[in-house]
């Protein structure tokens, strides 16, 4: 039969200390991976993860609140929705008991 295969789970902090590793520039990112035995694509994933966290951290203050105002509209719409669909099943029902 076939073997399963075992994966390596790794911290948060281990992540970071991997990834920062590789953004110092002293090692190239191949060396960086070879070390620790990870894939480069794995490596910048774990970057690209970092970096938005970054982006969400530093956000400014409008940048949050036009996330808001989304979110908001789209909880109106969805509810909007939700009476559209259920005004549909009523009038069809209604239909169906005229024929």
């Amino acid at each position: 039969m076939s073997e399963q295969r075992k994966y390596r789970t790794f911290t948060a902090q281990r992540k970071l200390e991997i990834v920062l590793v590789g953004l110092r520039g002293d090692r190239s990112v191949r060396e960086v991976c070879r070390e620790h035995a990870i894939s480069e694509t794995l490596f910048y994933g774990w970057r690209d993860q970092l970096l938005e966290a970054g982006r969400e951290r530093f956000a400014g203050k409008e940048e949050r609140q036009g996330e808001r105002e989304l979110r908001r509209k789209v909880r109106e719409l969805e509810r909007a929705l939700g009476r559209k669909t259920y005004e549909l099943e009523i009038a069809g029902e209604a239909l169906r008991g005229w024929e």
